[in-house]
């Protein structure tokens, strides 16, 4: 027989039960009245750029009325039936302020401090300006440990040259494709500088150790940038280092104690390596790609370090990059393209006017958005260092190499959010996981293991935008 304790709890039971089942009925009646979670989820979108500098791919919030929501594979089936080519564009040494502070939507700064702690407004640039030191040590030395504060220590910038940037009438164009298209104000510079190292980031998501470019290209006519071809040529390289040595050079870095860091742990080394590239990956699952290798000699000299390719028969896709333009009119754009610019149209302070440097960039890419290509593809359009230029936010020190500097991103496609600025923190790895994900390829190693692709800043299921067409400018002699 039943205890009355027993019948008691049963009777608590069955009462919690009904309530709730009142409470639920109630809630039902009203709508389904969600303003608690609606308020839940507000604040997580308003932090989602909060988090940690890596998150897994698959814990992303994604469009609710995806075909597969919430899952990283159904994001990835909507990207691959939407991009069939990736154009890597990548111009020279600017970082965001300089191009963009003044841009409202965007993380950007009109002022910037000093050494010595004097706040100074940012003067207008102008077309042509100053060629500031920008080497691995020169962005150790202007990050200052995440102050930001000491780029006017820099060769070549002790006058304030660094602290300038442009307004939206010096560079209409670029600033066009950033309001028209997607903007990433979060995007750093993998490595602290410069464009050599920075170009090894763009293609293999590490440099083998080296850093710097200080002691190259000695030898003289005939013996410039060739690297696998020429012994006599050396790079700054950090030696292998044990953990502790790891740490303590770790720590240097936060100091900014460059000459400490390079005597204590730097060597040189014949910059010629074989190091995995994505360009093995990319061929290992017969993905086209090509490399169209700009015209400087800092820029040539990163595919050149490549043993295998410098020396193989993958060297016959690394072909002069006025070769895009034909290959576009001629249908034969492959799936991944490195674009780089010719010498003189870098955007590369001192010898380069940015005028006649967006012009080019203007003329390749109104050519393929009048391609047949422009429906399916998406071009990363970047700057490979900072060029010694001021930028205000620190970048995350997530290793030795970096990260450097921010430096301008714009995410160009028919399906780019348009008008957006993607504030997630990417660097030139995000660029290479993009690609991992869209072919389905291994990670290189562990800085684009652990990057995010940067499908943020598209929108797969709004109409295509259409083609944005400028006209190039009139630039002074």
């Amino acid at each position: 027989m039943e205890s009355r304790r027993a019948r008691r709890a049963r009777a608590v039971t069955i009462t919690v039960i009904l309530v709730g089942l009142l409470i639920a009925g109630a809630w039902i009646a009203q709508g389904g009245d969600n303003s608690q979670t609606a308020a839940v989820h507000e604040n997580a979108s308003k932090h989602d750029n909060d988090r940690p500098r890596f998150t897994d791919a698959s814990s992303r919030r994604s469009r609710a009325h995806l075909a597969e929501p919430n899952t990283r594979e159904g994001r990835l089936t909507l990207a691959r039936s939407r991009i069939k080519h990736v154009v890597f564009l990548i111009k020279e040494n600017r970082t965001f302020d300089h191009m963009f502070g003044r841009l409202r939507r965007a993380d950007g700064a009109t002022t910037g401090e000093t050494c010595d702690g004097t706040t100074v407004r940012l003067k207008r640039a102008g077309d042509n300006v100053p060629d500031i030191l920008h080497s691995f040590s020169a962005g150790i030395v202007a990050i200052n440990g995440g102050e930001m504060n000491c780029f006017d220590s820099l060769y070549g910038g002790t006058n304030l040259e660094s602290y300038v940037q442009y307004h939206e009438a010096d560079i209409p164009n670029y600033w066009s494709y950033a309001k028209r298209f997607s903007l990433a104000d979060r995007f750093f510079s993998s490595v602290y500088g410069p464009t050599t190292v920075e170009h090894l980031w763009t293609m293999a998501g590490q440099s083998d150790r080296f850093v710097d470019v200080e002691r190259v290209y000695q030898g003289g006519v005939g013996k410039q940038g060739e690297f696998c071809k020429d012994r006599q040529e050396l790079m700054w390289s950090f030696r292998k280092l044990s953990q502790a040595e790891s740490h303590d050079a770790y720590k240097l870095e936060e100091a900014s104690d460059v000459s400490q860091l390079a005597e204590r742990f730097w060597t040189e080394r014949w910059p010629c390596t074989d190091m995995t590239v994505l360009q093995d990956l990319l061929e290992e699952q017969g993905v086209s790609w090509k490399y169209y290798r700009g015209g400087s000699i800092h820029q040539k000299a990163a595919i050149k370090m490549i043993r295998h390719i410098r020396l193989g028969p993958m060297w016959k896709k690394v072909v002069p990059n006025k070769q895009f333009d034909a290959d576009v009119q001629r249908g034969r754009l492959p799936r991944v393209s490195w674009l780089l610019p010719p010498s003189g149209l870098t955007d590369h302070p001192s010898n380069d006017s940015i005028c006649q440097g967006e012009n080019w960039t203007v003329k390749r890419l109104n050519l393929l958005m009048r391609s047949r290509y422009w429906k399916s593809t998406a071009v990363i359009l970047t700057w490979d260092d900072f060029g010694g230029f001021y930028d205000h936010v620190p970048p995350p020190h997530v290793d030795l190499y970096g990260m450097g500097p921010r430096v301008p991103a714009i995410i160009l496609s028919p399906w780019a959010r348009s008008g957006y600025v993607d504030h997630h923190t990417y660097d030139f790895s995000s660029v290479l996981k993009t690609i991992e994900e869209l072919h389905r390829l291994p990670s290189l190693g562990e800085r684009d293991a652990q990057a995010d692709a940067m499908w943020r800043s598209f929108d797969f299921d709004q109409d295509p935008l259409p083609p944005l067409i400028l006209e190039e400018r009139q630039c002074r002699a």
